[in-house]
């Protein structure tokens, strides 16, 4: 028994080192980072104080009011009559009130994307349209229609969460139910007087404006770009990982070493395994996005949309195309090569397969971060100085990409495909140096020697 202790002993030691629980501190940390981000957009920053909301209670003074800015809203009254008034003072009274300038509801949503706010500049996500003849037609006994307009700036969770025209409906449905409860007769109809008003969805898209519901074009962008994330982090780490491991393995068995004494210029070695690498990294692009577009296509079939939804899209610019699989795919292309680059770098600075682990790990940290950030919420979303940061990781552009593209957030893309090239240049520059020298060599064996003096030095501490 106490032999079979000292087996298992010595297994857990082997198992349970650095290498291995640095990866469980790390998601552990980033997991803590995501739900911390994740509560301060739900949270910290959604609300505005109003200051200058006069008290009924004490004329003359003033009080502070907070509200969800998610909640605030834009509206626009046709109809100018005794109930319309009573629900814009309703809305004003509880701060979540705006007033466009513009009557036309394409125009007052562009004029709601940056709105001064009681002093405070915000993006207002939704607008209500009251139509003229609405108290008639109330006061007529017919269910009575307002416009919702709800635009939509990203797809991730944030987009979500806003509800301010769905919450404007609802009190103006309470508002007028207990007006007319007040002036109902016992035969009129009970349903009609708790739900007098219905909703006419609409959605503001890239400036442009159709008659869908939000959640439907939320859900459809979604439900095709889900498995995005977790596609493109595989490959990038399957990519980088290879290559390494395939540099490591020659320099172990010598191969690498005989190859480098033959007549064979050093560049031509370099220039070969980096054109295999950009040949990999382009047929994992390709057969990501006809794996993409074959799934897009099945998904497509088989949901149920309304009649004229893609027509719709469209118009949005929300559309799975040749162009639209062409920028995920080149983006992709692009981000595998960066992998590829770095997993090359890092082949060159170790000599065994059980130290390259140790190097590989905090590539695969960075590649998880913009994973879990894109699974979770927009970036774009994030404060200025973490969106530079996440998005100074090469790989980001990949996970966003497909977002951006039906966000018109062109600029984006553009500076994604700059920075990759210029990434993988840098990094390839410095791989040919060291290439080129004998430190292609005794690289790994001086990094080997200074961690070994390291660990002495820790243990007579």
């Amino acid at each position: 028994m106490n032999r079979f202790f000292i087996v298992f002993k010595k297994e857990v030691q082997s198992l349970i080192t650095v290498q291995n629980l640095v990866p469980l501190v790390i998601i552990f940390v980033l997991f803590y980072f995501l739900g911390n981000v994740m509560g301060g957009l739900i949270d910290s920053g959604e609300t505005i104080i109003i200051s200058d909301m006069s008290d009924e209670s004490d004329s003359g003074s003033s009080v502070n009011l907070e509200v969800n800015r998610n909640q605030i809203t834009g509206f626009i009254d046709n109809d100018n009559s005794e109930l319309s008034n009573a629900v814009k003072d309703a809305l004003s009274g509880m701060g979540i009130l705006a007033l466009p300038e513009s009557r036309d509801p394409q125009e007052a949503m562009r004029e709601l994307e940056n709105y001064n706010f009681h002093g405070e500049t915000i993006s207002i996500h939704s607008l209500v349209v009251i139509n003229a003849g609405f108290e008639d037609s109330l006061k007529d006994g017919q269910f009575t229609g307002i416009d919702i307009y709800t635009a939509i700036d990203s797809f991730g969770m944030t987009a979500m969460m806003s509800g301010g025209g769905h919450n404007a409906a609802g009190i103006i449905n309470n508002i007028v139910s207990q007006k007319l409860m007040g002036d109902a007769n016992i035969e009129q109809n009970v349903y009609f007087l708790t739900n007098p008003v219905r909703t006419n969805e609409h959605t503001y898209l890239n400036q442009a404006v159709q008659n869908v519901n939000a959640s439907a074009v939320i859900g459809y962008v979604t439900s095709q770009i889900s498995f995005v994330p977790i596609i493109i982090m595989l490959i990038i780490m399957m990519g980088a990982s290879t290559l390494a491991t395939s540099m490591v393995n020659e320099k172990a068995d010598k191969t690498l070493e005989t190859l480098m004494t033959t007549p064979v210029n050093r560049m031509a070695v370099l220039t070969a395994k980096v054109l295999s690498a950009a040949l990999l990294a382009a047929l994992y692009a390709i057969v990501y996005v006809f794996a993409l577009q074959n799934f897009n296509d099945s998904l497509a079939g088989g949901a149920s949309f309304p009649d004229g939804f893609a027509d719709m899209m469209a118009n949005f610019g929300v559309t799975f195309n040749a162009f639209t699989f062409a920028i995920i795919g080149a983006q992709l292309f692009l981000s595998v090569l960066c992998g590829l680059a770095l997993g090359l770098l890092i082949g060159m600075m170790v000599d065994d397969i059980k130290t390259l682990q140790s190097y590989i790990m905090p590539l695969t940290i960075v590649i998880m971060i913009p994973y879990f950030l894109s699974m979770f919420l927009d970036i774009n979303t994030l404060p200025l100085i973490a969106k530079i940061g996440v998005y100074a990781i090469p790989f980001t552009h990949s996970f966003t990409a497909a977002s951006n593209l039906f966000t018109a957030n062109y600029a984006i893309i553009i500076f994604g495909f700059i920075y990759q090239a210029i990434f993988v240049a840098a990094t390839l520059t410095v791989a040919v140096k060291i290439f080129n020298s004998d430190k292609l060599f005794s690289l790994g064996q001086m990094l080997m020697k200074k961690t070994s003096a390291k660990k002495s030095f820790l243990a007579r501490k």
